[in-house]
């Protein structure tokens, strides 16, 4: 009978092995944490993983429907839709509403496939109306698929603004204008309509050229988008919840067969 009990331990010990081992192989439980560097803030970010086939944006194309509404009022609805269509991974990145200035910081955990080895990220930049920064080619994340966890990749720094061509500058149709205490923005996303290709913007006090600006409000030239970072993205694995579960099941099972023993 004891050496029953015995290899009956041996044997489940055995099947929670090979299940932590099977969920380790077929996912990677990643963690997403945006910070702002910047003198600007971040409407709810998205985050998305993929084999390699899908791409938000590229500089000097058309902003699809998804990235004009993450661009005008941090608006994740459509594009996640574009993104489940095209098969990524994508979902968003947000605590509690926007990322405030110079420090405000959030995170998400994904549990991403063996095949998602690309990463791609994009968030709407406050109090503009149609700015936003992201990847414009995928980040590859092979080597964090299966690895150990705490391994990171080095820190992504996201140092370009883009302008998604689709409204005219102004800070009336502008979001996020209660950051920096614009207080003319009414009506988010109703602008006059653009079609311009996306471009980056560059160079000091880039929202000295919106209309409808407070210059007692908001003093421009403390922006500057010349190359310093605007935001920095991290990615860590994380124990997988699914591997947590099954570990419990396990030491409970253990511990059961233990306590019959005694």
């Amino acid at each position: 009978m004891y050496r029953s009990k015995i290899i009956a331990r041996g044997l489940l010990s055995s099947f929670v092995f090979a299940c932590l081992c099977s969920v380790a192989a077929a996912q990677t439980s990643i963690r997403v944490t945006v910070t702002t560097t910047g003198p600007v803030g971040l409407a709810p970010a998205l985050a998305a993983f993929s084999d390699g086939s899908y791409d938000i944006f590229d500089n000097g194309g058309t902003a699809t429907a998804g990235l004009e509404a993450l661009a005008e009022v941090g608006d994740l609805g459509t594009i996640l839709g574009e993104a489940s269509t095209a098969g990524a991974n994508a979902g968003a990145i947000v605590d509690g509403g926007p990322f405030f200035p110079s420090g405000g910081t959030a995170s998400a955990t994904f549990s991403v496939d063996a095949a998602d080895s690309s990463f791609s990220f994009a968030a709407m930049i406050l109090p503009s109306n149609d700015w936003f920064i992201g990847t414009d080619n995928a980040i590859d994340i092979s080597s964090l698929l299966g690895a150990a966890v705490g391994t990171s990749l080095p820190t992504i720094v996201l140092s370009t603004a883009y302008d998604a061509g689709t409204e005219a500058e102004d800070f009336a149709f502008g979001p996020g204008g209660g950051l920096v205490g614009v207080t003319t923005a009414s009506m988010p996303g109703g602008g006059t309509s653009t079609s311009n290709p996306i471009s980056m913007v560059s160079g000091p006090d880039p929202f000295a050229s919106f209309a409808n600006l407070e210059p007692a409000s908001f003093d421009t030239s403390t922006i500057d988008f010349t190359g310093g970072s605007i935001a920095t993205v991290t990615l860590t694995v994380v124990p997988e919840p699914a591997s947590l579960a099954l570990a419990g099941l396990g030491l409970v099972g253990l511990c059961s067969m233990r306590r019959r023993r005694n």
